[in-house]
């Protein structure tokens, strides 16, 4: 999954998202582009993140 599609998955605008995950602006920016690779671990651990929140979100609403 890139940053992109996990940006998308958020709903979260780019800005939204530099700030909801403490990154710079620009580094998605750069990052979403293609012109620098986004870090491995990022990846992973952002994806983590998105994962816990669902989860947490899903039995917090009893769903």
């Amino acid at each position: 999954m890139t940053i992109l599609e996990l940006r998308q998955k958020t709903g979260l605008s780019q800005s939204q998202f530099a700030k909801r995950f403490h990154l710079n602006v620009r580094t998605v920016q750069t990052w979403e582009q293609g012109t620098r690779k986004t870090p491995d671990y990022v990846i992973w651990l952002i994806t983590r993140v998105i994962e816990l929140e669902e989860i947490i979100n899903v039995k917090r609403d009893g769903i």
